[in-house]
């Protein structure tokens, strides 16, 4: 008797109409999304920070700006964004602060979220540079000016625009 091997899970990709497989490239960017994020997350963990909460604090370094706008410019929804700076508020590393129309909230990077970013900024080019030297230069360009040139074109099809 031959013993039996293991069984192989074989990951069968959809099937369209004609019979090719199909390639979503949502799952695609979202799979990339999420291995890229957690190479910046474990770098940038010991200063207490996520990718997301760096992106947001780097954002507001270059000034105060809006919520409205803090949220385009995150490509997120106010709702989320919300979500986000809850954190960063409560840390005492974001402010939020009367806009000129009583009805417009801004957000402000506060001493210490300048100074919790200055520390974090070591490692995100630790991380950056780990993208940069594993990917190589001419595929990180190329990566970038792909996703420069999508953002640009499909930002219009947004239902929230």
């Amino acid at each position: 008797m031959v013993p039996s091997q293991p069984a192989t899970e074989q990951v069968v990709a959809p099937q369209s109409p004609v019979g090719s497989p199909v390639v979503c490239t949502c799952a695609a960017l979202r799979r990339l999304s999420r291995l890229v994020s957690a190479i910046y997350d474990r770098h940038l963990e010991p200063a207490g920070l996520t990718t997301n909460q760096y992106s947001l604090l780097m954002t507001l370094s270059l000034g105060a700006v809006p919520l409205g706008r803090l949220a385009r410019r995150a490509a997120t929804d106010r709702t989320t964004l919300t979500r986000n700076l809850k954190p960063l508020i409560k840390a005492g590393w974001v402010d939020m602060i009367p806009g000129p129309d009583a009805r417009q909230r801004v957000a402000a990077l506060t001493a210490a979220g300048a100074e919790t970013l200055r520390r974090a900024q070591p490692a995100w080019a630790e991380a950056q540079a780990l993208i940069d030297t594993t990917l190589g230069q001419d595929a990180v360009s190329g990566l970038h000016g792909a996703l420069s040139g999508a953002m640009a074109r499909l930002r219009g099809l947004r239902p929230d625009n």
